[in-house]
């Protein structure tokens, strides 16, 4: 990308348990006046809405993906641009959908069709967090300085992201935290007589500790279909007030959950399930599962009333809304690049802990430590690169960053000489560092700065951008369910 070209072309696409949709949109850059300010995104518009479609399966394991990748297809064409010309994005399962058999192939099948830089991602942590920036909530935290929830119910998770408003910074809100929970409207679904065709483990774990009469092929009553959505409107508001958290909330946790309550100063509803809680349908079984009698058991639920609901600015739409708009950053414009091994997919990360006060020797262990780390995790011949994330190196003076390159550059050699790798730090040092590392070593080298990865992510790294002093980065989770 060249310095008049300040535009860059994003697709979101949702993969979700009962919706697929995607969306197209416009994210501005613009590099500030001085030395080396870095690229910021100043804008982000949406330009195309797709359809909301039911998301297609082959049967109750398997998601079709031929089907899936014509709904994007379909979407960019009617957004009028080419796979060609997206320049970042995401793609992301979330919910029931990435446990299906082949939700990896899938989401990796539908990025690297949608353009040269797109990111598969995973995830219900992420999922939330997305949704959270989708949905307005990341905002209201920081317009008001407050803890703001998002709690995104779909068809089959409830995700929460929690954004602390205080001390905002130019990227918005923080993230205070995530919570997770296996519950959505979906885990149950009937056929046109109501009768139950599909019942999930975790609403049978429900059906089981209440014992109620549900069954698959069985006609339920009402009431019992409708105390089981109250059972789960009970784990969704415990998630949220929690802790202490009931037994059965801790059964149907997706990870951990805090050990810190937390008093909310808004709440904002996303999802498929959740934009009906303010105004439930009439018929709570129009959609063929719960979805209707759990948004309509969180609307009439006691705390829930007591909560400061505001609205949403996406509701269905908030997680691709986020996928679209929110997942690409900016690395600093002092990089060291090697624009040839770029773009770069899915390059795990491992992450160093501060060695910030490490010694020489102590510094060299740390770094041979990390990379065993990568291999024990991946064959390195089945990545294109790998990644060192360095949150802290110390004072940046040129004699720290000689020593800490004089320590990395050995602790490679386990890795093949022809395999990248990319070394990303918070701090603003990646020219100097890229220029002492290359040194050493002929290796190819990508140093990013002004980054945040963590132990387990996986990075995409775009191509150069303004004048080559930059790149689009997505920093993702690739947490695919059993």
């Amino acid at each position: 990308m060249t310095d008049a070209r300040r535009t860059l072309t994003s697709i979101g696409v949702d993969v979700g348990t009962t919706t697929t949709h995607a969306i197209v949109s416009r994210l501005r850059v613009e590099t500030p006046p001085g030395g080396a300010a870095s690229p910021e995104i100043t804008d982000r518009a949406i330009v195309h809405r797709g359809t909301v479609r039911e998301t297609p399966l082959i049967d109750s394991e398997t998601i079709d993906v031929d089907r899936v990748a014509a709904f994007v297809d379909r979407e960019l064409e009617a957004a009028g641009v080419t796979a060609a010309e997206i320049d970042t994005g995401a793609v992301i399962v979330t919910g029931e959908t990435a446990r299906r058999e082949n939700a990896e192939p899938l989401v990796h099948r539908l990025a690297a069709d949608a353009g040269q830089f797109v990111a598969a991602v995973a995830g219900a942590s992420l999922e939330a967090v997305l949704a959270g920036r989708g949905s307005g909530a990341a905002t209201r935290a920081a317009e008001t300085g407050g803890l703001v929830a998002n709690v995104d119910v779909g068809g089959g998770t409830t995700n929460v992201a929690i954004f602390d408003g205080a001390g905002a910074g130019t990227d918005g809100a923080a993230v205070r935290e995530t919570r997770c929970l296996d519950v959505g409207g979906r885990l149950v679904a009937f056929d046109d007589r109501r009768r139950v065709v599909s019942l999930s483990p975790p609403a049978r774990t429900l059906v089981e500790a209440l014992e109620l009469p549900i069954a698959t092929g069985e006609s339920p009553t009402e009431d019992a279909l409708n105390e089981l959505a109250a059972a789960m409107a009970d784990r969704i508001v415990d998630l949220c007030v929690g802790p202490p958290f009931d037994d059965l909330t801790r059964t149907l946790a997706i990870g951990s959950l805090p050990d810190e309550s937390l008093e909310f100063d808004g709440v904002v509803f996303s999802g498929g399930v959740g934009r009906l809680v303010g105004s439930p349908p009439d018929d709570p079984f129009a959609y063929g599962d719960l979805g209707g009698a759990l948004a309509a058991a969180l609307a009439d639920h006691e705390v829930v009333r007591s909560w400061p609901v505001c609205e949403p600015a996406e509701d269905i739409r908030a997680t691709v809304v986020g996928a679209g708009t929110e997942t690409t950053t900016l690395s600093g414009r002092t990089v060291s690049l090697e624009p040839s091994t770029l773009p770069l997919r899915n390059v795990p990360v491992s992450a160093v802990p501060d060695v910030s006060e490490c010694s020489d020797a102590a510094l060299e262990r740390r770094f041979e430590e990390r990379v065993g780390r990568l291999l024990e995790r991946h064959d390195p011949d089945e990545v294109d690169a790998v990644a060192l994330s360095i949150d802290d190196v110390g004072p940046l003076a040129y004699d720290r960053l000689r020593a800490v390159a004089d320590a990395f550059v050995p602790a490679l050699a386990a890795l093949s000489p022809s395999l990248p790798v990319v070394v990303v730090t918070r701090q603003n040092c990646a020219k100097v560092l890229g220029q002492v590392l290359r040194r050493r070593t002929d290796r190819p080298l990508i140093v990013l700065d002004e980054l945040v990865a963590g132990d387990g992510d996986f990075l995409d790294v775009g191509e150069p951008m303004s004048g080559g002093e930059s790149v689009p980065v997505v920093v993702k989770t690739l947490a695919f369910g059993e």
